[in-house]
């Protein structure tokens, strides 16, 4: 094969990657076989979670192999609300902040990095030196015709 051809693993078909018409199909034909290869999955994993729950443990030593299962239920709290209602409780407020920690995250505004950047160059400097470029994975959507 030349660089210009690929072996699509799962569908056993060469694509000439220089046609996009052969690309396409193939995509499609591959997001297709994801699909199957992932409800595949599922239903697995629900058999396995089954044979746990049977067995009544997450380790299944099976023949040849070992599954453990995680997962499950997780349990969530609702901070905003837990506070005010301990705190009228009669909770101290030091024993509510033990147990709702509080955490802060902050996010840059792009558009006013920008407007700082092009007022000033010295901000332009700062802002220029605490950013990084970051590249994403290019996504191709396919629609076939029928």
């Amino acid at each position: 094969m030349s660089s210009t051809e690929l072996m699509v693993p799962g569908v056993g078909q060469v694509v000439n990657l220089e046609d996009a018409g052969e690309c396409a199909l193939a995509l499609d034909a591959l997001r297709d076989l994801e699909y199957q290869l992932r409800m595949a999955k599922t239903e697995l994993t629900r058999a396995l979670v089954h044979a746990s729950q049977q067995a009544g443990t997450k380790t299944l030593h099976l023949p040849g192999a070992k599954a453990t299962i995680s997962g499950g239920s997780e349990t969530q709290y609702d901070a905003d609300a837990l506070i005010p209602a301990l705190l009228a409780s009669g909770m101290s407020p030091e024993r509510v902040s033990e147990i709702v920690v509080e955490t802060v995250t902050y996010k840059v505004s792009a558009v006013e990095a920008k407007r700082a950047a092009e007022a000033n160059p010295v901000y332009a400097e700062i802002i220029d030196a605490h950013t990084t470029t970051v590249e994403k994975a290019f996504s191709v959507s396919v629609s076939l015709h029928t």
